[in-house]
């Protein structure tokens, strides 16, 4: 997630490894700070989140047990990772603290996949509106930083977790487009140090004809069709 220390996957040609802590964090996001910036990273948030829902459920139940981009992790324990990602920033912005991640992130799915899906939105949907100054400071991993900050640098994770979900269910989906370009811009200048955490495998090259879309998943080791 946005607070890579909070992971527990270890990204190795775009697929991850299950149940371990890395350290050191890879590079995050510095978005600027005040009301308009604020209201817009919640609105982009809202809007991967819904994109999300859109791609769970559309997935059949007989395709949760299907193998996902992340190495050992099946699509339900995808969904699981992104459920508990949620939790994790919840932590954060109710002033919670930092809470460490499952290492069994398929257990985050209690009953039906959608239906778990669309609790965990629900409360983040409510927490989110809420939340009216981007500059009120929590506690993380990296100290004290603004709601904003983290929630510009958590969208990282069900943006690309969502792409993985398609793929492990083998549906399409539409990455949103404001949030790819925003990441895109945020990661591309430091996208070899993203691979130097042992998080991510180097970037992939992409041809001149690549859209956002595939130049975000490749800088993160993903080859998208």
């Amino acid at each position: 997630m946005a607070d890579h220390r909070l992971r527990t996957a270890r990204q190795r040609g775009g697929r991850a490894v299950p149940g371990r802590m890395e350290r050191p964090a890879p590079p995050v996001v510095r978005p600027r700070i005040g009301g308009p910036a604020m209201n817009g990273t919640v609105t982009q948030y809202l809007r991967v989140l819904t994109t999300t829902t859109d791609t769970v459920d559309r997935v059949p139940m007989d395709r949760w047990s299907n193998p996902s981009p992340c190495e050992g992790w099946t699509c339900l324990h995808v969904l699981g990772h992104i459920i508990d990602g949620q939790r994790q920033i919840a932590s954060l912005l109710s002033g919670q603290g930092p809470r460490e991640p499952r290492t069994d992130p398929a257990g985050a799915v209690t009953g039906r996949p959608a239906t778990a899906w669309a609790d965990t939105v629900q409360a983040m949907r409510q927490l989110l509106t809420a939340t009216t100054d981007p500059n009120r400071r929590v506690a993380s991993h990296h100290g004290e930083v603004t709601v904003d900050w983290v929630l510009a640098n958590a969208v990282i994770e069900p943006l690309i977790h969502t792409w993985d979900l398609a793929q492990a269910a083998g549906i399409d989906v539409s990455l949103d487009a404001e949030a790819v370009a925003a990441t895109l811009t945020a990661i591309a200048p430091v996208a070899d140090r993203f691979a130097t955490t042992g998080m991510y495998a180097p970037a992939l090259s992409t041809s001149g004809a690549a859209t956002p879309e595939q130049q975000l998943l490749a800088l993160l080791g993903r080859s998208a069709p």
